[in-house]
Formats: structure tokens, C-alpha cells, sequence
């Protein structure tokens, strides 16, 4: 994987990514038609889910997260 500014892989669970955009996010591959990843808010429950097909896209949107969300 190229190095991303706000996602790492999970060093506690295999096949699971950490993001970070106002809080820490968990990444977790998906069959769903919205994308291929999906991240959820780890302490917020209420910020919607972000779907993308590449972990670059997820990335970026991430990156657009406002901080007024939270």
C-alpha cells in the first residue's frame, strides 16, 4: 500500500485500516454498491458512513470531513 496522510493499516485487526479526521475512523473492506470501503466514526455513531471504491478516494474524503460534524 502507498502511504496515505491519514490512513494506516490496523496493527490489531488484519484486514482493517485506521483513518484519522476529527477522531479515528475504522476501514473495513465491503461488497457494497456504494464502494468497496466503508469507514465508521469509531466514538460518534451518528456521522454517516464514507463509501469509496479506493482506499486514495476514502482518503480524500476524509480529508474533506468538517470539523463542525463532530
Amino acid at each position: 500500500m502507498r502511504s496515505l496522510p491519514n490512513i494506516e493499516k490496523s496493527a490489531c485487526r488484519k484486514g482493517e485500516y485506521v483513518g484519522y479526521a476529527h477522531g479515528v475512523w475504522i476501514i473495513k473492506k465491503t461488497n457494497s454498491s456504494f464502494g468497496n470501503w466503508c469507514a465508521t466514526h469509531r466514538d460518534n455513531q451518528r456521522m454517516p458512513p464514507l463509501f469509496a471504491f479506493r482506499l486514495d478516494d476514502l482518503s480524500a474524503k476524509l480529508a474533506k470531513v468538517p470539523a463542525s460534524a463532530r
